[in-house]
């Protein structure tokens, strides 16, 4: 069954200081771990129209009017149809082992954890057939009634970062 993952890459990512987008190989590793792994379609969620011109490739400007990451979900879903695949800019540590434990699960799809066994709701596969609730009020909420998946040993990959201090603790180099 085809897999479409949504980029988040709109972001203005003030506490980090840069552009996540770009950082670590930034959505274009990404885009080339989710081809490799057997994703059908990428498409990256820009934000602003004056962020479509940073990415090659398939990118949606987000519409006017949401409220919040958890509407965007919604709206994409609907936009781009079937069995969706989360990925944030700023998964720095994804391989293609991370994208792959996903996809094993694509029937049910799932939210992944965290080496602190913590829902990462942002890293999330959402099946074609799951109802999303239009009217959650979170990320965490609209993902509720998906399953925990137990990351085991692959759980450093999904994480996300929001500082430099956060990268810095997680030994990445070079931080440019």
């Amino acid at each position: 069954m085809p897999v479409t993952a949504l980029v988040f890459a709109g972001g203005l990512s003030r506490r980090m200081g840069e552009d996540k987008a770009g950082m670590f190989g930034g959505v274009e590793r990404l885009r080339q771990i989710l081809s490799e792994t057997g994703v059908t379609r990428t498409v990256v969620l820009c934000g602003s129209p004056s962020r479509r011109s940073l990415f090659e490739g398939e990118v949606m400007v987000d519409p006017d009017g949401l409220e919040g990451l958890h509407q965007l979900i919604v709206w994409a879903r609907t936009a781009v149809g079937g069995t969706v695949l989360l990925v944030p800019c700023d998964a720095f540590l994804l391989t293609k082992a991370g994208v792959q434990f996903m996809l094993e699960h694509e029937e049910s799809g799932g939210v992944p954890t965290d080496v602190q066994e913590r829902r990462q709701p942002l890293f999330a596969l959402i099946p074609e057939t799951c109802f999303l609730d239009a009217q959650a009020t979170s990320v965490g909420g609209l993902l509720a009634d998906l399953p925990t998946l137990d990351t085991g040993a692959l759980g450093r990959e999904f994480t996300n970062f929001n500082t430099p201090s956060e990268v810095a603790r997680h030994q990445l180099e070079p931080f440019r």
